[in-house]
C-alpha cells in the first residue's frame, strides 16, 4: 500500500463526506437543468479522485490492522463503493427530474428515445467504473485466498467477479430505464407516442 501515514478511519469518513458533498451538488445541478458539460465534468473528476483516495486509504488501514486480504478488500470497498453509491444516488435525482419534465423519456412504438443528460451520463459513468473496480477488486481478493493452491480451476475462479461484473454493466441500464419508465407510468406521466400519429 502506498499511503502508509494516510492509516487513519477518520480520513476515510471525511473523504466519504466529500464524494457524498460532491455528487448531491451534481445531482441537484443535474435536477435543476443548471448543470453543464464543463461542471460535470469537474464533478466527475472530483468524485473519482475522491473515490480513488478513499479506496487507497481504507485498504491502507485495514492492512495494517490485518493482513493483504482485508487490505485488498477495504481498498475495493472504497473505491467501488463510493462510485456505485454516487450512481444510485444520482439515479434518485435523475428519477425526481424525469418526473419534472416527462418529456424528457418518450416510448415510441417499442423504442425508448431519452433526451441527452448530464446527469445520465455521471450515473452510467459511476456505475460502469464502479461495478468495473469491484470485479477487479473481488478477482485479486479470490486470486490472493488461492494463491497457494494450484490448479486451472482456481485461476479460473479468479475471474467469476469479473465475469459478473461485466455482466452487470452490460444489465443494468435496462433496469434502471425499466425502473423509470415504471415510476412514470405509476404516476401517469409517461408520454407515449404512437407511430402512425407521428406520421
Amino acid at each position: 500500500m502506498a499511503i502508509e501515514t494516510w492509516d487513519s478511519p477518520y480520513i476515510v469518513i471525511w473523504l466519504c463526506l466529500g464524494v457524498l458533498a460532491t455528487v448531491l451538488t451534481l445531482g441537484v445541478r443535474g435536477y435543476s437543468g443548471k448543470l453543464n458539460g464543463l461542471e460535470a465534468a469537474f464533478y466527475g473528476v472530483v468524485i473519482g479522485g475522491l473515490a480513488i483516495l478513499d479506496g487507497a486509504v481504507l485498504g491502507q488501514t485495514m492492512y495494517d490492522k490485518t493482513e493483504k486480504v482485508w487490505g485488498n478488500l477495504g481498498t475495493m470497498l472504497g473505491l467501488s463503493g463510493s462510485l456505485i453509491v454516487s450512481g444510485l444516488i444520482l439515479i434518485v435525482f435523475y428519477r425526481n427530474r424525469v418526473v419534472k419534465h416527462p418529456d424528457e423519456v418518450t416510448v415510441k412504438g417499442e423504442d425508448l428515445e431519452i433526451n441527452k443528460s448530464y446527469l445520465l451520463g455521471g450515473i452510467t459513468s459511476f456505475m460502469t467504473y464502479g461495478l468495473l473496480a469491484a470485479g477487479i477488486g473481488a478477482m485479486n481478493i479470490v486470486m490472493d485466498i488461492v494463491e497457494d493452491k494450484e490448479g486451472i480451476i482456481y485461476g479460473l475462479a479468479g475471474l467469476v467477479p469479473l465475469v459478473i461484473a461485466i455482466w452487470l454493466i452490460a444489465k443494468y441500464s435496462k433496469w434502471m430505464f425499466k425502473y423509470i419508465v415504471w415510476v412514470l407510468r405509476r404516476k401517469g406521466l409517461l408520454q407515449v407516442v404512437d407511430d402512425k400519429d407521428s406520421k
